[in-house]
């Protein structure tokens, strides 16, 4: 009989694929703008989308340093690393990879055919 702990791994695990699921999008003077669920930009079309995006990108990376600092603490300590294992190793992980890799495949199929 699965844990407590188990049991919340789980959940956590799905909320977490149901999360990187997510987008929203919206266009605004023919510049069309997608989200996802932690707020990112994961796609720009419209005039000067590629360099909008490319800026954007280079941006996320300059804060990378910073947030790593921030989160160091967190990210070193032994009970969030023993959590990261059990998600890890957790059944349900590989299974939202899984279906991961699966949209991912169609997705490309159907950018590739517009």
């Amino acid at each position: 009989m699965p844990s407590d702990h188990d049991e919340l791994g789980v959940k956590v695990q799905r909320a977490q694929h149901a999360l990187e699921k997510i987008r929203g999008t919206a266009t605004v003077d023919g510049i069309t703008v997608e989200v996802n669920a932690e707020n990112q930009v994961v796609a720009i079309t419209g005039p000067h989308a590629a360099a909008t995006l490319a800026a954007y990108r280079q941006a996320l990376q300059t804060i990378q340093p910073q947030v790593a600092e921030a989160t160091r603490e967190l990210t070193t300590d032994p009970q969030v690393e023993s959590a990261r294992a059990f998600a890890a190793a957790n059944p349900a992980g590989i299974e939202a990879e899984r279906i991961d890799r699966a949209e991912a495949q169609v997705d490309n199929y159907f950018e590739r055919s517009w």
